[in-house]
């Protein structure tokens, strides 16, 4: 289990269950946990139109395969926060 804080005091954990759920989802990020966690410490952020308690944070990131520019981590900020998933995505231009 590892925890980090967000650029907005938030204390986030990414337990190991969740770790496991990314991996077994997006294999391609595997070798990419500290870059996932840096998501959330540097990463910009936002909020789901759906579930206010629901956040993704961007970051870029160099050397991830098949294209992908940018991690994406899904955090909940209810109660305990925690991560919910994330994935590598491809962005064209800016950040």
């Amino acid at each position: 289990m590892d925890q980090v804080t967000d650029r907005w005091g938030n204390r986030v954990t990414l337990t190991d269950e969740r770790w496991r759920h990314i991996v077994e989802g997006h294999p391609e990020l595997e070798e990419f946990q500290e870059e996932v966690l840096e998501t959330i410490r540097m990463g910009r952020r936002r909020q789901d139109p759906i579930d206010s308690q629901k956040y993704k944070y961007f970051y870029p990131v160099s050397g991830l395969p098949f294209g992908l520019t940018h991690i994406v981590v899904v955090v909940k900020l209810a109660g305990k926060k925690f991560v919910l998933t994330a994935y590598g995505i491809e962005k064209k231009g800016g950040r």
